[in-house]
Protein backbone atom coordinates (compact mmCIF):
# COMPACT_ATOMS: atom_id res chain seq x y z
CA UNK A 1 0.00 0.00 0.00
CA UNK A 2 0.85 4.08 -0.17
CA UNK A 3 0.15 6.66 2.27
CA UNK A 4 -2.65 8.50 0.66
CA UNK A 5 -2.60 12.35 0.61
CA UNK A 6 -4.82 12.78 4.01
CA UNK A 7 -1.84 10.32 5.51
CA UNK A 8 1.12 12.92 3.69
CA UNK A 9 -0.83 16.02 5.64
CA UNK A 10 -0.86 14.64 8.73
CA UNK A 11 2.59 13.99 8.38
CA UNK A 12 3.59 17.34 7.14
CA UNK A 13 0.67 19.12 9.63
CA UNK A 14 2.80 18.08 12.65
CA UNK A 15 6.32 17.70 11.39
CA UNK A 16 6.56 21.22 9.89
CA UNK A 17 8.93 21.83 7.41
CA UNK A 18 12.44 23.69 8.60
CA UNK A 19 15.00 24.27 5.86
CA UNK A 20 17.82 24.86 8.44
CA UNK A 21 18.79 21.64 10.38
CA UNK A 22 18.21 21.75 14.18
CA UNK A 23 17.81 19.50 17.43
CA UNK A 24 14.35 18.12 17.63
CA UNK A 25 13.60 17.49 21.34
CA UNK A 26 15.02 14.30 21.24
CA UNK A 27 18.39 16.07 20.67
CA UNK A 28 18.81 14.38 17.01
CA UNK A 29 19.69 16.68 14.11
CA UNK A 30 16.40 16.98 11.93
CA UNK A 31 15.92 18.90 8.64
CA UNK A 32 12.93 19.36 6.26
CA UNK A 33 9.87 17.09 7.32
CA UNK A 34 11.26 15.68 10.45
CA UNK A 35 14.12 13.68 7.88
CA UNK A 36 17.17 12.54 10.13
CA UNK A 37 19.47 10.57 8.08
CA UNK A 38 22.65 11.80 7.56
CA UNK A 39 21.56 15.77 8.54
CA UNK A 40 24.34 17.61 10.45
CA UNK A 41 24.96 20.84 12.09
CA UNK A 42 24.64 23.89 9.84
CA UNK A 43 23.13 21.77 7.08
CA UNK A 44 20.23 23.90 4.80
CA UNK A 45 18.44 22.27 2.07
CA UNK A 46 15.76 23.45 -0.83
CA UNK A 47 11.58 23.07 -0.01
CA UNK A 48 12.14 21.18 -3.11
CA UNK A 49 14.63 18.38 -1.44
CA UNK A 50 12.66 18.66 1.63
CA UNK A 51 9.78 17.18 -0.48
CA UNK A 52 12.05 14.22 -2.11
CA UNK A 53 13.56 13.68 1.42
CA UNK A 54 9.81 13.07 2.45
CA UNK A 55 9.08 10.87 -0.15
CA UNK A 56 11.99 8.72 0.17
CA UNK A 57 11.46 8.36 3.82
CA UNK A 58 7.84 7.78 3.45
CA UNK A 59 8.96 4.54 1.28
CA UNK A 60 11.27 3.50 4.55
CA UNK A 61 8.05 3.46 6.53
CA UNK A 62 5.09 2.15 4.61
CA UNK A 63 7.44 -1.28 4.39
CA UNK A 64 7.46 -0.84 7.91
CA UNK A 65 3.71 -1.04 8.52
CA UNK A 66 2.74 -2.96 5.02
CA UNK A 67 5.36 -6.34 6.72
CA UNK A 68 2.41 -6.17 9.04
CA UNK A 69 -0.11 -6.16 6.46
CA UNK A 70 -1.17 -10.43 5.63
CA UNK A 71 -2.02 -10.47 10.07
CA UNK A 72 -4.17 -7.20 9.89
CA UNK A 73 -5.05 -6.55 6.18
CA UNK A 74 -5.08 -3.07 7.14
CA UNK A 75 -7.51 -0.52 5.59
CA UNK A 76 -5.97 3.04 4.25
CA UNK A 77 -7.03 4.85 7.37
CA UNK A 78 -5.41 2.55 9.39
CA UNK A 79 -2.46 2.75 7.05
CA UNK A 80 -1.78 6.48 6.71
CA UNK A 81 -2.50 6.39 11.04
CA UNK A 82 0.46 3.60 11.52
CA UNK A 83 2.97 5.12 8.63
CA UNK A 84 2.40 8.63 10.58
CA UNK A 85 3.24 7.18 14.05
CA UNK A 86 5.80 5.32 12.70
CA UNK A 87 7.70 8.19 10.69
CA UNK A 88 7.95 9.87 14.42
CA UNK A 89 8.66 6.52 16.34
CA UNK A 90 10.60 4.67 13.96
CA UNK A 91 8.21 1.69 13.50
CA UNK A 92 5.18 -0.84 14.36
CA UNK A 93 7.28 -3.23 15.93
CA UNK A 94 6.12 -2.89 19.08
CA UNK A 95 3.08 -1.16 19.11
CA UNK A 96 1.57 -4.46 17.49
CA UNK A 97 3.55 -6.52 19.37
CA UNK A 98 4.82 -7.76 16.03
CA UNK A 99 1.48 -8.75 15.17
CA UNK A 100 0.16 -10.26 18.18
CA UNK A 101 -1.52 -7.55 19.74
CA UNK A 102 -5.43 -6.76 18.43
CA UNK A 103 -7.07 -3.59 16.76
CA UNK A 104 -8.28 -2.29 19.75
CA UNK A 105 -5.47 -2.59 22.26
CA UNK A 106 -3.51 -0.79 19.33
CA UNK A 107 -5.03 1.95 19.41
CA UNK A 108 -4.97 2.50 22.91
CA UNK A 109 -1.69 2.08 22.90
CA UNK A 110 -1.27 4.91 20.42
CA UNK A 111 -1.97 7.53 22.72
CA UNK A 112 0.97 6.01 25.44
CA UNK A 113 4.19 7.25 22.70
CA UNK A 114 3.73 10.54 23.74
CA UNK A 115 7.09 11.85 25.57
CA UNK A 116 10.52 12.45 24.15
CA UNK A 117 13.45 12.38 26.97
CA UNK A 118 10.66 10.79 29.30
CA UNK A 119 8.50 13.67 29.31
CA UNK A 120 5.13 14.21 27.51
CA UNK A 121 4.96 17.31 25.31
CA UNK A 122 1.42 18.58 24.16
CA UNK A 123 2.84 18.61 20.43
CA UNK A 124 3.59 14.29 20.59
CA UNK A 125 -0.24 14.12 23.00
CA UNK A 126 -2.03 15.38 19.65
CA UNK A 127 -0.47 13.86 17.12
CA UNK A 128 -1.16 10.68 19.26
CA UNK A 129 -4.88 11.69 19.68
CA UNK A 130 -5.08 12.07 16.13
CA UNK A 131 -3.67 9.45 14.39
CA UNK A 132 -5.59 7.43 16.77
CA UNK A 133 -8.76 9.10 15.35
CA UNK A 134 -7.45 8.26 12.04
CA UNK A 135 -6.63 4.59 12.81
CA UNK A 136 -10.31 4.39 14.02
CA UNK A 137 -12.20 6.10 11.32
CA UNK A 138 -13.92 3.99 9.21
CA UNK A 139 -12.24 3.43 5.58
CA UNK A 140 -13.34 6.38 3.14
CA UNK A 141 -14.00 8.66 6.64
CA UNK A 142 -11.81 11.35 7.80
CA UNK A 143 -11.96 11.98 11.47
CA UNK A 144 -13.82 15.92 12.24
CA UNK A 145 -12.65 18.17 14.65
CA UNK A 146 -15.91 19.05 16.08
CA UNK A 147 -17.50 19.92 12.79
CA UNK A 148 -19.37 16.32 11.69
CA UNK A 149 -16.34 14.33 9.77
CA UNK A 150 -15.44 13.91 6.09
CA UNK A 151 -14.88 16.39 3.47
CA UNK A 152 -18.11 19.11 3.15
CA UNK A 153 -16.24 21.55 0.73
CA UNK A 154 -17.70 25.45 0.51
CA UNK A 155 -20.41 25.51 3.60
CA UNK A 156 -23.09 28.44 3.25
CA UNK A 157 -24.08 29.33 6.63
CA UNK A 158 -26.47 32.11 8.18
CA UNK A 159 -24.71 34.19 11.14
CA UNK A 160 -28.24 34.34 13.19
CA UNK A 161 -28.81 30.62 12.93
CA UNK A 162 -25.09 29.24 13.20
CA UNK A 163 -23.07 31.81 14.36
CA UNK A 164 -22.30 29.74 17.69
CA UNK A 165 -21.76 26.27 15.70
CA UNK A 166 -18.22 24.77 15.60
CA UNK A 167 -16.23 24.56 12.06
CA UNK A 168 -13.44 22.79 13.43
CA UNK A 169 -12.25 22.39 17.14
CA UNK A 170 -10.79 26.55 17.51
CA UNK A 171 -12.99 28.27 15.20
CA UNK A 172 -16.46 29.05 15.22
CA UNK A 173 -18.87 30.03 12.28
CA UNK A 174 -18.76 33.73 13.58
CA UNK A 175 -15.24 34.20 12.97
CA UNK A 176 -15.25 34.40 8.84
CA UNK A 177 -18.64 36.39 8.93
CA UNK A 178 -18.29 39.46 6.46
CA UNK A 179 -17.75 42.23 8.50
CA UNK A 180 -20.36 44.39 6.69
CA UNK A 181 -23.24 42.34 8.85
CA UNK A 182 -24.45 40.46 6.26
CA UNK A 183 -26.56 37.21 7.12
CA UNK A 184 -24.81 34.97 5.05
CA UNK A 185 -21.57 33.74 4.53
CA UNK A 186 -19.63 30.48 2.76
CA UNK A 187 -16.74 28.89 4.67
CA UNK A 188 -14.12 26.62 2.84
CA UNK A 189 -14.68 23.94 5.90
CA UNK A 190 -12.38 21.84 4.67
CA UNK A 191 -9.43 24.55 4.37
CA UNK A 192 -10.12 25.21 7.86
CA UNK A 193 -10.66 21.72 9.46
CA UNK A 194 -7.31 20.78 7.70
CA UNK A 195 -5.45 23.91 7.46
CA UNK A 196 -6.28 27.04 9.90
CA UNK A 197 -7.16 24.37 12.52
CA UNK A 198 -3.39 22.73 11.98
CA UNK A 199 -1.95 26.72 12.18
CA UNK A 200 -3.42 26.78 15.45
CA UNK A 201 -2.37 23.35 16.70
CA UNK A 202 1.46 23.83 15.20
CA UNK A 203 1.45 27.03 17.62
CA UNK A 204 -0.78 26.56 20.41
CA UNK A 205 -2.12 29.96 20.69
CA UNK A 206 -4.59 32.09 19.77
CA UNK A 207 -5.36 32.70 15.68
CA UNK A 208 -7.29 36.13 14.82
CA UNK A 209 -9.11 36.34 11.46
CA UNK A 210 -8.55 39.52 10.28
CA UNK A 211 -10.92 39.26 7.27
CA UNK A 212 -12.55 35.57 5.97
CA UNK A 213 -15.71 35.87 3.75
CA UNK A 214 -16.64 38.91 2.03
CA UNK A 215 -19.43 40.39 -0.15
CA UNK A 216 -18.96 41.49 -3.33
CA UNK A 217 -19.79 44.81 -2.10
CA UNK A 218 -17.68 44.84 1.03
CA UNK A 219 -15.11 43.49 -0.99
CA UNK A 220 -15.03 46.22 -3.82
CA UNK A 221 -15.09 48.72 -0.79
CA UNK A 222 -12.43 47.85 0.92
CA UNK A 223 -9.86 47.45 -2.28
CA UNK A 224 -10.29 43.54 -2.44
CA UNK A 225 -9.18 42.08 -5.98
CA UNK A 226 -11.89 41.57 -8.54
CA UNK A 227 -12.08 37.83 -8.02
CA UNK A 228 -10.84 37.44 -4.67
CA UNK A 229 -11.19 34.31 -3.10
CA UNK A 230 -13.08 35.77 -0.26
CA UNK A 231 -15.84 36.35 -2.05
CA UNK A 232 -15.84 32.63 -2.26
CA UNK A 233 -15.55 31.91 1.32
CA UNK A 234 -11.38 30.23 0.72
CA UNK A 235 -9.56 32.94 1.19
CA UNK A 236 -8.54 34.19 5.56
CA UNK A 237 -6.47 37.03 6.50
CA UNK A 238 -4.56 35.39 9.94
CA UNK A 239 -2.58 36.64 12.86
CA UNK A 240 -1.30 34.21 15.37
CA UNK A 241 -0.66 35.92 18.93
CA UNK A 242 3.11 36.23 19.76
CA UNK A 243 4.44 34.74 16.33
CA UNK A 244 5.40 36.78 13.26
CA UNK A 245 3.74 36.99 9.90
CA UNK A 246 6.76 34.84 8.55
CA UNK A 247 6.76 32.18 11.26
CA UNK A 248 3.05 31.49 10.20
CA UNK A 249 4.11 31.99 6.46
CA UNK A 250 6.62 29.17 6.68
CA UNK A 251 4.53 26.92 8.16
CA UNK A 252 1.83 27.86 6.21
CA UNK A 253 4.33 26.60 3.41
CA UNK A 254 5.32 23.50 5.02
CA UNK A 255 1.46 22.49 4.82
CA UNK A 256 1.42 22.86 1.21
CA UNK A 257 -1.22 25.47 1.60
CA UNK A 258 -1.10 26.99 -2.47
CA UNK A 259 -1.93 30.82 -1.32
CA UNK A 260 0.06 32.20 0.98
CA UNK A 261 0.61 36.46 0.95
CA UNK A 262 2.86 37.67 3.70
CA UNK A 263 2.37 41.33 4.73
CA UNK A 264 3.64 43.47 7.47
CA UNK A 265 0.98 42.83 10.11
CA UNK A 266 -0.80 39.50 8.47
CA UNK A 267 -0.78 36.48 6.69
CA UNK A 268 -3.02 35.63 3.70
CA UNK A 269 -3.78 32.29 3.04
CA UNK A 270 -6.33 30.87 0.66
CA UNK A 271 -7.38 27.93 -1.40
CA UNK A 272 -6.77 28.52 -4.54
CA UNK A 273 -6.05 25.78 -7.26
CA UNK A 274 -2.45 26.86 -8.21
CA UNK A 275 0.16 28.16 -6.06
CA UNK A 276 0.99 31.48 -4.87
CA UNK A 277 3.30 32.50 -2.82
CA UNK A 278 4.15 36.13 -1.96
CA UNK A 279 5.43 38.73 0.08
CA UNK A 280 3.42 42.13 0.18
CA UNK A 281 5.68 44.70 1.82
CA UNK A 282 3.59 48.46 1.83
CA UNK A 283 2.47 47.47 -1.32
CA UNK A 284 5.63 46.05 -3.29
CA UNK A 285 4.82 42.60 -4.33
CA UNK A 286 7.34 40.02 -4.03
CA UNK A 287 6.39 36.38 -5.89
CA UNK A 288 8.15 33.95 -3.26
CA UNK A 289 9.39 29.97 -3.93
CA UNK A 290 9.94 29.91 -0.67
CA UNK A 291 9.15 32.08 2.65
Amino acid sequence: MKTSQKGIDLIKNFEGCRLDAYKCPAGVWTIGYGHTGNVHKGMAITQEAAEAFLREDLVKFELKVGKYDSAYHWNQNEFDALVSFAYNIGGIDQLTDRGRRGREAIAEKILQYNKAGGKALNGLIRRRKEERALFLAPCGETPGNGAGGSHRGIVEYSMKRDGEKQVSRNFKVREFRCKDGSDKLLVDVDFVMDKLQAIRDRFNAPLTINSAYRTAAYNQKVGGAKSSYHMKGRAFDIVVKGHTPLEVARYAQSLGIPGIIQYNGFVHVDSRPVRYWARNNAGKVTVKSSF
